[in-house]
């Protein structure tokens, strides 16, 4: 095996790949966006980007931007693992005081932090970025809108002499690679996908299946009268002359209602229609949690409207006789088919010992009722990663040792909500579940990539047929094929501009 032999790193540590060290080479001398698949060494790439900015000019510091705390401590930790003796690296984050904060930036040379600290610390002149030379943004794709890394990235191109590097295994869709790529003032792209020669020898097989199920019966009347719900009061949208469509997907519907919040204050009438529009998305919700999720999580929810209800749109729902119907069907034990799907899956894979599995799905009810039934799998043993938020909320502490106890096999199943696609390193996971599709390719290349890192993998997609899943998995497949080809367009052009300029 060949090493990276460099002045900076431990001798027989990282081995040489070709694709990382051209991309290092390039992105070490220009605004770049490194885009390139999960568990392909995006964390070795900044490594080595930062050893030859060090060759240039090693009085400058360096800062390494991650959204949360455990990423930022893994980046530090790889760091530390590869990099010889003799610079000084730092967390920080918002759990170390103001003034400690302000000596760190002062004397350390690799900085690792999170944004929003980060931020606070410049609006504070705790520091500025006129002694750095280097900024790293794991993640990327977050830089948009008002997240704290557009601030940060205007401010260190106002105040540095230096080179901003974006690291991502998906930026989304074009209008938000165009944003990026304005907030980082990227110059310069490299990109890798499976099929590139250079990485392919480094991608390990993953195998993935598509489990389609049905609904029973029973639940196909419910969600027919759902349906029949919704449509009724789109259609008195249409006689009130709001939209002239029977039909309307999730995303209209969000418009419209954006919309007519605009108008609220010209018009008493618009009140109407905010509240009708309420219901609708009340009825959608029921029926995402009918076709993707449990049984028990669209009865527990339209007992909350009848019961608890307090607005308007809660109560002609709750006064809708349909809806008694549909509780009084749901109190059956009835078990949705992903459910004895997952449990038949776990079950088939579990009898390897050496397989770990992660599953994904999209709300906590769900993940507490995996929980529940993999209990009852002989051999499973089950652990729950959510994030901060909520009443069940883990800690970022809590977070870092169940991940800790599910690489130390303590856990063989590590059941998680969206904070398990992003970033954290999960190196032993050989199994990706996704309890339902989901239409974001951002979020469909993350949950992927959780697998397949370290041995070749599988991943199963549980569908429900003739449901929303079909589509929302369609969809981020699409959009996935769309990415990729406005970031090649991009690396095109943004290399014959250079040719033009430098010719």
């Amino acid at each position: 095996m060949q090493y990276v032999q460099n002045r900076w790193i431990k001798e027989n540590t990282i081995e040489y790949r070709e694709y990382q060290d051209k991309i290092s080479e390039a992105a070490s001398k220009q605004n770049t966006l490194v885009v390139l698949p999960t568990a392909m060494g995006k964390t070795i790439i900044a490594l080595l980007i930062v050893t030859k900015v060090l060759d240039r000019d090693m009085n400058k510091k360096i800062m390494f931007l991650a959204p949360t705390r455990p990423l930022v401590e893994q980046h530090k930790k790889t760091f530390e693992k590869f990099l010889k003796l003799g610079l000084n690296l730092a967390v920080i984050t918002g759990k170390i005081k103001p003034k400690d904060r302000g000596k760190l930036y002062q004397f350390t040379d690799i900085v690792f932090a999170t944004p929003q600290t980060v931020k606070n610390d410049i609006k504070k002149h705790v520091f500025s970025f006129k002694d750095f030379s280097l900024l790293i943004i794991d993640e990327a794709q977050h830089c948009v809108g008002d997240y704290a890394y557009t601030y940060i990235a205007r401010r260190f191109k106002q105040e540095a002499e230096g080179i901003i590097v974006g690291l991502t295994a998906s930026p989304g869709r074009s209008e938000k690679i165009r944003e990026i790529k304005r907030h980082l003032g990227i110059e310069h792209v490299e990109i890798r996908s499976e099929k590139d020669k250079d990485v392919k020898p480094y991608i390990q097989d993953v195998d993935f299946v598509w489990v389609g199920v049905r609904l029973p019966k029973e639940i196909e009347d419910v969600k027919d009268k759902l349906e029949k719900m919704r449509d009724e009061r789109i259609e008195e949208l249409n006689k009130w002359g709001m939209i002239n469509k029977t039909k309307m997907t999730k995303s209209e519907i969000f418009r419209l209602q954006s919309d007519v919040s605009r108008k609220v204050h010209e018009n008493g009438f618009y009140y109407s229609v905010l509240s009708k529009i309420s219901e609708i998305l009340k009825l959608e919700h029921a029926l995402e949690l009918l076709e993707t999720q449990s049984f028990d999580a669209l009865r527990d929810y339209l007992l909350e409207i009848k019961t608890k209800g307090k607005t308007k749109a809660d109560k002609r729902l709750a006064s809708d006789e349909r809806i008694e119907e549909i509780i009084k069907t749901l109190e059956n034990p009835i078990e949705h088919p992903k459910i004895l799907a997952l449990k038949k899956i776990v079950e088939k894979e579990l009898k390897d010992p050496n397989r770990r599995i992660i599953i994904f799905a999209q709300y906590r009810s769900t993940v507490r009722k995996i929980k529940e039934e993999l209990e009852k799998v002989s051999g499973c043993h089950p652990t729950i990663l959510v994030g901060q938020a909520g009443r069940d909320g883990l800690k970022q502490k809590e977070q870092v040792e169940i991940i800790r106890r599910y690489e130390d096999g303590e856990f063989n199943t590590l059941i998680t909500t969206s904070i398990g696609e992003e970033g954290i390193h999960l190196g032993s996971a050989t199994t990706a579940i996704f309890y339902e599709a989901v239409p974001s390719e951002v979020r469909a290349i993350q949950r992927r990539g959780r697998v397949g890192r370290e041995q070749p993998g599988k991943v199963y997609v549980l569908i429900t047929r003739n449901t929303r899943d079909e589509a929302y998995y369609w969809a981020a497949l699409n959009k996935e094929k769309k990415m990729k080809k406005i970031l090649y367009r991009m690396k095109d052009q943004l290399d014959l501009e250079k040719f033009a300029r430098n010719k």
